[in-house]
């Protein structure tokens, strides 16, 4: 993992960064405002680039 890889999932305020924090237990370096109506902010975590994408039937 690169000392400077970033972890970036969207949300829609940033109380919901900080619980992705807690709940994941990533480290949140950063909430960038971005142009989203719905997704309003980047919440910005250290690490490498994880997803949600639903693996449970190899698609």
């Amino acid at each position: 993992m690169s000392k400077n890889s970033k972890n970036i999932h969207s949300a829609t305020d940033p109380a919901k960064c900080r619980e992705m924090e807690q709940k994941y237990g990533w480290k949140l370096v950063e909430v960038r405002p971005n142009k989203d109506k719905i997704l309003k902010v980047d919440c910005v975590f250290e690490g490498e680039q994880t997803t949600f994408e639903d693996n449970r039937y190899d698609n």
